[in-house]
């Protein structure tokens, strides 16, 4: 069998048999190229975590908006993706250029995100609670559409740059440790620099605004700069109608219940990274210089997971190895329900270690799977849906993660939770429930059903061979 994809210089070519490359001529895509592509892993990890570590902190906190209408807002600014992850999905697959179509979104979100992120940081501090919760609002809006911009044709790039079962894992794998290396930069500068500077001062999330938008824009643009060789697949002349094209992608039975799966452990991470920063001074009773070095030996687990997980996959299954990181997954999370202010520091630290490897096998696993599926998929129509199906991916990415600061908004408000106040200043039972409700209760059942879901997963190497 062969495939018809447009080289860097624009002309149509024929590549071999997937199933002889792999024996023949194992790494299609150059050492090089992928540590390109990957940097941008970089910028958007740091965009998605600072912002789902931070946010609902700092608008409760700093802002001192109220918890209900900060998860509220958050909420809603992530409910843009509907209409912008589809559009710039379907757009960025039928786009004509000379070059690859995917690479100009890549230029354009490198802006928005870096700037958006910038906005989010630097809210002025109006004497209106209304006036400080709709720019910040406003500056979410900008963030959604930049994510969307730029990560829905980033991640429909390693469909197109190869066609090896396996070398999909090992490109996610390199991903991973920028991811890894983001995780390191977040947890510890954050931290540090918000016990230095003050955790409630609007100058310290100033300075991670700046200093942060920098990286992003950086990392970003290394992915735009350093793909310009990537393979690259070119728009066919003929295609089905958009409706038509997003009904066909969700009658694909294995996007479904990948997405399931998404959805459900997602829901979990975001509630558990909402309420982590409350967690730690409200129950924990510790300070924020806590989780440096908890992200330094997450980040070392994470880069040595990365190959290993990669090799495992070979042996016994993308989706079993997906299940035994969820595992892992679980029974961290699970140990929060014992957690106390006497205990050792090492235990917090060995639990972020496991929720390190589970994250881990997260990502590598369910984007392997994902291009599988839009492999598959291409086999058996003849039509590259790429943008199509990693919009839909990107948006339950962004939806989950608007799901989870709702949840621990309200609860917080349920709880009584008093924004004038502290937040170390509330340790009552009410509080910690709510908090426990985020890292625990939530993030365990969901856990549960996503390793239910993973066990129907019936996708294999021949059938995208």
């Amino acid at each position: 069998m062969t495939s018809k994809v447009a080289d860097a210089s624009g002309e149509a070519t024929f590549l071999p048999d997937p199933a002889r490359d792999t024996i023949e001529n194992p790494r299609q895509v150059p050492l090089r190229l992928q540590y390109s592509w990957g940097s941008g892993a970089l910028g958007i990890a740091i965009l998605m975590n600072s912002i789902g570590g931070l946010i609902l902190f700092y608008m409760v906190s700093v802002l001192q908006i109220d918890p209900a209408l900060a998860g509220t807002l958050i909420f809603v600014s992530k409910l843009l993706g509907v209409v912008t992850d589809p559009v710039v999905g379907t757009w960025s697959d039928r786009l004509r250029t000379t070059g690859s179509r995917r690479r100009p979104f890549l230029l354009w979100g490198s802006f928005a995100c870096a700037g958006s992120y910038i906005m989010i940081f630097t809210t002025p501090m109006f004497a209106s609670e209304v006036l400080r919760a709709s720019y910040v609002f406003g500056a979410l809006l900008i963030y959604t559409c930049g994510y969307a911009l730029f990560n829905v044709p980033y991640m429909s790039m390693p469909a197109e740059m190869t066609d090896s079962y396996h070398e999909r894992s090992a490109i996610h794998g390199v991903r991973m440790m920028y991811v890894a290396i983001a995780s390191l930069v977040v947890g510890t500068i954050s931290p540090i620099a918000l016990e230095a500077l003050g955790r409630t001062s609007q100058f310290s999330y100033t300075v991670i605004g700046l200093c942060g938008g920098a990286i992003i824009f950086g990392a970003t643009m290394i992915a735009y700069l350093g793909t310009r060789s990537a393979r690259f697949t070119a728009s066919q002349v003929e295609r089905p109608k958009i409706l038509s094209e997003i009904g066909h992608v969700f009658s694909n039975r294995h996007f479904i219940r990948l997405l399931g799966v998404k959805a459900t452990q997602l829901i979990g991470v975001a509630s558990s990274q909402a309420a982590a920063m409350f967690f730690l001074l409200n129950v924990l009773q510790r300070d924020l210089t806590i989780l440096a070095p908890a992200a330094v030996v997450g980040t070392l687990v994470q880069l040595a997971s990365a190959p290993l997980l990669v090799r495992l996959s070979r042996k016994i299954g993308k989706s079993q190895t997906y299940i035994v990181g969820g595992s892992f997954y679980l029974l961290a999370v699970l140990s929060w329900y014992f957690a106390s202010p006497t205990e050792p520091l090492i235990f917090y630290v060995l639990r972020m270690a496991v929720v390190s490897f589970g994250a881990c096998a997260n990502v590598i696993m369910a984007m392997s799977m994902l291009t599988d599926i839009i492999s598959f998929d291409a086999l058996r129509t003849g039509v590259r849906r790429e943008g199509v199906y990693t919009a839909f991916y990107s948006f339950t990415e962004k939806f989950t993660f608007a799901v989870g600061p709702l949840i621990v908004g309200i609860a917080l408000s349920l709880a009584g939770f008093d924004k004038t106040l502290p937040p170390e200043a509330m340790r009552t039972p009410e509080i910690r429930q709510a908090l426990l409700l985020g890292v625990c209760y939530i993030p365990g059942f969901l856990s549960i059903a996503a390793i239910t879901l993973l066990a129907g997963y019936k996708l294999k190497q021949e059938d995208v061979s």
